[in-house]
């Protein structure tokens, strides 16, 4: 990179103004107009002012001392104090985008790209735009506030009380108008040191362009500076080819080609050589392929009749292959129709063996169902002849008094009982 003292430059530093100074300037006359309604309202001087009045010009006052730190005028100042800082970073600036065109290095950037980059944040430019509206609507605002705070009642009944009533209203109304005399005020103060603090900074821009014009492209420059860079690469060629066409690089040329003309004509020479000894071999081949053709006329009669002979077998071969099939499908076709009338037979076997067995489950279920309903009409039977038969013996046994007879009919009557539970066995195993 080169040294940064090429580039080396001495900006306008005629300002001595101090920040404090400029501040100072621009809230004087408004803070003095604030002193001296502050002097009439304590009756210092003669002038007539409320309360509300003071308020609200307070008010608008302290808005002032807020918006002064963002006047073109104090901004203005603020930049002449960073004068070192804007020095070392423009000369940065210049460095980081040099291009070289011709012979000469220049930024390809502009002073006005490096010039609004760094007055961004010098003042609040949201600020700077509403005061001059703000200041007069505060001020009429205040106005309508301090006639609305000293209206009268209205509410006496004779007229001496509302002379003095219309009357304070009327003096409200006067002191009530000082606050947007004052806002309009403050609003032209403002537009005064913006306008003077905008002309001051384009100014200074002024001179510091024209100081630092020599480091920046113009495109004007950039185009002609292009332009005689372009003539100067189209001379330099114009030159080589000039020092390429001498006469010493002629007669150098002359003697190459005659050089590579004699060689053109050895390899002519050779080129008739080679046909001739080309031609007398394309005469042996020809008398060659003459006896071939002889010999091949013979060979091709032979494969004539071997084809022909060939021909009359696949014939032959097609026509007992064709006969072959036939048969394969008229063999395949009955096997087919015998296969389809057994898969039938089969399928009636199958259905009436389906409905043998069911017709076999009923008669089943028909004898077991009797089997079982002649078993329980026998079981109760049964059982009602032994109840008959127990009853009997009981009451034959009160009639005899004989223990040897008792003992043998109780005997009968667990055999008939044992008898009884056999059989209700036999007929639960059958049920299963």
């Amino acid at each position: 990179m080169e040294n940064k003292n090429e580039f080396d430059f001495s900006l306008p530093e005629d300002s001595t103004r101090s920040l404090f100074s400029v501040y100072f300037k621009i809230i004087i006359v408004p803070v003095l107009i604030y002193l001296v309604f502050l002097a009439g309202y304590f009756d210092v001087i003669n002038f007539k002012v409320e309360l509300h009045s003071i308020l609200m010009m307070g008010f608008l006052l302290f808005m002032a001392l807020i918006f002064a730190r963002h006047s073109a005028e104090y901004g203005c100042c603020l930049f002449e104090d960073q004068i070192l800082v804007f020095k070392s970073g423009l000369k940065d600036y210049i460095m980081n985008h040099l291009t070289v065109v011709g012979n000469k290095k220049k930024s390809n950037a502009t002073f006005e790209n490096f010039i609004s980059d760094f007055t961004n944040g010098i003042r609040n430019k949201n600020y700077s735009s509403v005061a001059a509206g703000v200041f007069p609507m505060l001020g009429i605002l205040g106005t309508f506030i301090s006639i609305a705070i000293s209206m009268p009642q209205f509410s006496s009944s004779d007229i001496n009380s509302l002379e003095s009533e219309i009357s304070q209203l009327l003096g409200g109304v006067g002191t009530a108008f000082y606050v947007s005399i004052f806002g309009i005020f403050l609003a032209l103060w403002w537009i005064y040191f913006e306008k003077k603090g905008i002309s001051r900074f384009e100014k200074l821009m002024f001179k510091y362009k024209t100081a630092t014009k020599i480091f920046f492209w113009d495109k004007d420059e950039i185009s002609q500076n292009l332009m005689q860079e372009i003539l100067n690469q189209n001379k330099k060629m114009v030159n080589s080819f000039e020092n390429a066409l001498n006469t010493e690089f002629i007669k150098n040329l002359s003697n190459a080609l005659n050089d590579e003309f004699e060689t053109f004509k050895n390899m002519v020479n050779y080129q008739k050589k080679a046909l001739e000894i080309s031609s007398n071999g394309l005469k042996e081949v020809n008398e060659k392929i003459y006896k071939f053709e002889k010999s091949s006329s013979n060979l091709n009669s032979d494969l004539e009749n071997s084809i022909l002979k060939t021909n009359k077998l696949n014939l032959n071969l097609e026509e007992t292959y064709i006969n072959l099939s036939k048969l394969f499908e008229a063999n395949h076709k009955f096997l087919e129709k015998n296969s389809l009338n057994f898969n039938s037979s089969i399928q009636i076997l199958k259905n009436e063996i389906e409905e043998f067995k069911k017709a076999l489950l009923n008669i089943n279920s028909q004898i077991l169902n009797l089997h079982n309903q002649s078993m329980q009409n026998f079981k109760n039977s049964l059982q009602e002849d032994i109840d008959n038969f127990k009853n009997l013996i009981i009451k034959e046994s009160r009639k005899i008094d004989n223990s040897d007879i008792i003992e043998e009919l109780k005997k009968s009557l667990e055999n008939i009982d044992l008898n009884s539970k056999f059989i209700n066995n036999l007929e639960a195993d059958e049920s299963r």
